[in-house]
């Protein structure tokens, strides 16, 4: 769990600010942008706290939305270079793509994450051996080390669904998660019978949509939400590609994408009928 001392947190805390001021002011994202010279979604990316805060920028706005509090601007200022040091991931040389960074700092302030999958569980929810079967299948050009640092970090990931204050998820994920074997039949008996546990924690949601139900909605296009609670607020809509991810942000992308969601909680089996059938899966396995 990211304290509030963390890069991230302090990014985040940074945008929720410039949003609270850019309201106040009355300036729409697109007047702010062209004040910066930017496009409008890297306005967007300031105020979730996912894109970097550069103090020219952050002085610029603070000039536009007619901020003249000394105070305000040193302290908002002192906080965009303080969320210039570096994160937990970069402790972890070349395990972090450059692309999947933006992705790591979402996750890394989020307060809960919705996430719908089609074919493969979701990282935050795999075990070592499952993830580096994952990896090494994606990432043929690497060395067991490297794909050892990548599974190091994929667990480090992981350790904020047990944390005092954990993450909240929930997850929807096709049948066809649990039938694909990945690693072989022994690393696939493990990897459901965490899965099984980890559904019975209370803080995470495992729904199981069935081959029997046909198709639904958003079928073969798996996608994550990531929600930011408080003062920081906001969501972020996040699409894995293969070797780059895109952000969805916008008011209109994020009604569609929660809608959908709802759409596929409604669908699958509920949690405990879900459950029985992981543990199904895993009888299966000979």
């Amino acid at each position: 769990m990211p304290s509030e001392t963390s890069p991230t947190m302090r990014r985040r805390q940074v945008g929720a600010e410039l949003r609270r001021l850019r309201e106040a002011a009355d300036v729409t994202i697109d007047e702010a942008a062209e004040h910066l010279g930017c496009s409008g979604s890297k306005i967007s990316r300031m105020e979730t706290g996912v894109g970097v805060h550069r103090t020219r920028d952050v002085t610029k706005l603070l000039d536009r939305y007619r901020v003249t509090s000394d105070d305000l601007r040193g302290q908002l200022l002192d906080l965009v270079r303080d969320s210039r040091q570096r994160d937990w991931w970069h402790s972890f040389p070349d395990a972090v793509p450059r692309w999947f960074e933006r992705f790591m700092a979402a996750e890394n302030s989020a307060v809960s994450v919705d996430k719908f999958e089609t074919q493969i569980v979701p990282g935050l929810l795999q075990t070592p051996e499952y993830a580096r079967a994952i990896l090494r299948a994606a990432n043929t050009s690497l060395d067991d080390d490297e794909i050892d640092r990548r599974v190091t970090v994929r667990m480090e990931r992981q350790k904020r669904l047990g944390s005092e204050d954990p993450l909240t998820l929930w997850a929807v994920l096709d049948e066809s998660v649990l039938r694909r074997h990945v690693g072989g039949v022994d690393v696939m008996r493990a990897q459901l019978d965490h899965l099984a546990s980890c559904a019975t924690q209370p803080n995470i949601t495992i729904q199981v949509l069935p081959f029997t139900f046909g198709a639904y909605a958003a079928f073969g296009y798996p996608f994550t939400i990531m929600t930011f609670a408080g003062s920081t607020g906001g969501e972020v809509v996040h699409m894995d590609q293969l070797h780059s991810g895109l952000y969805l942000e916008r008011e209109p992308d994020l009604r569609r994408y929660k809608l959908a969601m709802n759409r596929l909680r409604a669908a699958a089996l509920d949690p405990e009928r879900s459950r029985e059938l992981i543990v199904e899966a895993v009888e299966a396995l000979t």
